[in-house]
């Protein structure tokens, strides 16, 4: 399968692809979207087209393709999602991971790891897990409430 991991900067996934834990290719599994958002796929690799060509057409909600096995997390201005088989965008607050390695990254991520070492100690642990590293860390609208941007403000005014 795939680890794919989110640090809350970067977005991180390794390359291997495997069926029923034989190892047959490298893939590409991080893709940057005509929007602007890079999207990371674990699950059935036939399944990541349907939906990426679904994202590319507007991701209509009466034209969602049939998906049974695909999780993966979208990033980009309006923030970061998870999107599993119902094709539903749901917000991430913190880190996250998806595949068969989900577990050792997460693992990572709880001693201070970041995305990409993350994934490379999965790979070190799951053996559906594996080849090149492929990370971005996407541009995201910053979301400083007003109160604390005033502050800054102000403060800076007051400075000069």
């Amino acid at each position: 399968m795939t680890t794919i991991v989110w640090d809350g900067t970067t977005l991180a996934t390794d390359s291997l692809i495997s069926v029923n834990g034989s190892t047959y290719n490298h893939a590409q599994k991080l893709f940057q979207l005509e929007s602007g958002e890079w999207v990371a796929f674990a699950g059935e690799q036939q399944e990541w087209w349907e939906v990426l060509e679904w994202l590319e057409a507007g991701a209509l909600r009466n034209d969602k393709p049939h998906v049974t096995r695909v999780e993966m997390i979208i990033a980009g201005p309006d923030g970061v999602f998870e999107m599993f088989n119902k094709l539903v965008r749901i917000p991430v607050k913190g880190p996250v991971a998806y595949g068969t390695g989900w577990k050792w990254a997460l693992a990572a991520i709880d001693h201070g790891k970041c995305a990409v070492e993350a994934v490379e100690y999965a790979i070190s642990r799951d053996h559906d897990s594996g080849g090149e590293i492929q990370a971005i860390t996407p541009l995201l609208k910053a979301t400083v409430p007003f109160a604390a941007m005033m502050r800054d403000v102000e403060t800076a005014t007051a400075e000069n």
